[in-house]
C-alpha cells in the first residue's frame, strides 16, 4: 500500500443532490490544507455527477450504482491517499478555514472534532442559521464509548479522521443505513482513537425534512436497536458488563422501544426483550407497555399510553 499523503481528503457521497452539491463543493474548494476532493455519485438520476464535473477533474467524480452512503464513503476512502479524511455530506457546508484549524491541533489526535451549526434555507435557497451544537467533551473524555453510545453525536462534516484509524475500523457499515455515521464514531472510540477538540464552528449541518431519520422513523429506530445489540456484543467480548455500560444499554433499548412503539413496529418486542436480559430494572414505561402491546396490539397500546401521559 502506498504511503499516505500530507493534508486532508474530503469525500463527498452524493445521491440526487443536484440542488445543494454546488454550494457544498464551493465550501470545500480552496480550503487551506485540502489535498484531495472526490465526489462519489451513488447512482444519482438528477445530473449530480455533471454538476460535480463542473468543479472537479473527471477522475475525481466516481460514478456507480446506488449502494448506499456507507458504500459511497468506503469507495471514497479507497480512491484517496491523504493522511486525514473528512466525510462531507452533499447538502452540508464547511466554514472558511476549518480544515486548516483542525490540522493545527491534529498532531496528537486520531479524531479532531469541532462544533457545528444547523441551518435550513428559505424559498430562495438562502441559508438560515439556527442552533449551534457543541460537544459534551467532559463525557467524551471520561468514557468515549459510553458517551457516543448514549448521547454524543457529531455530524461527519465536523470531524477529521486519521486514515490509519479509518483503515483499522474497516470503513462504514452498510448494515446500519440510517445511523452508520454514529456507529463509525463509536468504532473510532472502541478502537482507541484519541479525540481532540478544535474550538470553532467548522460545519453547517442542513436540517432536511427528507432525511432518512425523519422520513422513515421506524427504520431509524430499528437501526438504533440493531446498533445497540452490536455494541452490547462488543462490550461482552471484553468481559462482564460494568454497571455504567448496563445503564447505557438499558437507556438505549428503552429509547429504541419507545420509538418503535410510536411507529407500531414489532421491533418493539425485541427492544423490550433486550432490555430484560440486562436485569430486572427496566423502565416503568417498558414494564407497562410490553404487556399492553401483547394484549391490545402495538397501535392500541401506544394510544392508551399517550392518553395516560406515558407516550
Amino acid at each position: 500500500m502506498p504511503p499516505s499523503l500530507p493534508g486532508v481528503a474530503v469525500v463527498i457521497p452524493c445521491y440526487n443532490a443536484g440542488l445543494t452539491l454546488a454550494q457544498t463543493l464551493e465550501s470545500a474548494i480552496g480550503q487551506p490544507g485540502l489535498a484531495e476532493l472526490v465526489v462519489i455519485d451513488d447512482g444519482s438520476t438528477d445530473g449530480s455527477a455533471e454538476i460535480a464535473r463542473r468543479y472537479l477533474p473527471a477522475d475525481r467524480v466516481i460514478e456507480g450504482p446506488n449502494r448506499g452512503v456507507s458504500a459511497a464513503r468506503n469507495r471514497g476512502i479507497a480512491e484517496t491517499r491523504s493522511e486525514w479524511l473528512l466525510f462531507l455530506d452533499a447538502d452540508d457546508l464547511l466554514t472558511p478555514g476549518t480544515i486548516e484549524r483542525r490540522l493545527a491541533v491534529a498532531e496528537n489526535a486520531d479524531v479532531v472534532a469541532c462544533d457545528y451549526q444547523e441551518f435550513s434555507t428559505d424559498e430562495q435557497g438562502t441559508p438560515i442559521l439556527s442552533q449551534i451544537r457543541t460537544i459534551d467533551w467532559p463525557a467524551l473524555r471520561q468514557d468515549a464509548e459510553r458517551a457516543i453510545a448514549s448521547h454524543v453525536w457529531i455530524t461527519t462534516g465536523a470531524l477529521l479522521y486519521r486514515r490509519e484509524l479509518v483503515e483499522t475500523i474497516g470503513g462504514f457499515r452498510p448494515d446500519l443505513p440510517v445511523i452508520q455515521d454514529a456507529r463509525f464514531l463509536f468504532d473510532a472510540a472502541f478502537r482507541g482513537g484519541r479525540f481532540v477538540p478544535s474550538a470553532h464552528i467548522g460545519a453547517h449541518y442542513r436540517i432536511a425534512a427528507q432525511s432518512l431519520s425523519r422520513s422513515d422513523p421506524a427504520r431509524f429506530w430499528r437501526d438504533v436497536l440493531r446498533n445497540g445489540r452490536q455494541i452490547e456484543a462488543l462490550w461482552r467480548e471484553r468481559g462482564p458488563l460494568t454497571s455504567d455500560r448496563i445503564a447505557t444499554l438499558r437507556d438505549l433499548y428503552d429509547n429504541a422501544g419507545r420509538g418503535l412503539l410510536r411507529c407500531a413496529d414489532k421491533g418493539f418486542f425485541e427492544a423490550s426483550a433486550a432490555g430484560r436480559t440486562l436485569g430486572p430494572r427496566q423502565s416503568r414505561h417498558a414494564r407497562i407497555a410490553t404487556p399492553l402491546a401483547r394484549l391490545l396490539g402495538l397501535r392500541a397500546a401506544h394510544g392508551l399510553l399517550s392518553m395516560m401521559g406515558r407516550p
